[in-house]
């Protein structure tokens, strides 16, 4: 997972700034709805993995060292 964090935040650059885009760009409807869309759906996908990786990555890797000290 810590080998995609570079790329989760890649992700979520890219989707503020379509967002960004979207909303200030005076472009036709359809490309402004696709840019919308487009960053809908990289921020849900970006943030989801950032949760994962903080609420439960982190945790369990931490929990495993503490295993391996406990059974030392």
């Amino acid at each position: 997972m810590v080998k995609n964090l570079p790329l989760l935040f890649f992700i979520l650059i890219i989707g503020v700034s379509s967002s960004t885009v979207s909303m200030n760009g005076h472009l036709p409807s359809i490309i402004e709805y696709a840019f919308m869309i487009m960053s809908f759906i990289l921020n849900v996908t970006a943030v989801i993995g950032l949760s994962l990786h903080v609420f439960v990555y982190k945790p369990m890797k931490k929990a495993e060292e503490n295993l391996k000290v406990t059974f030392k």
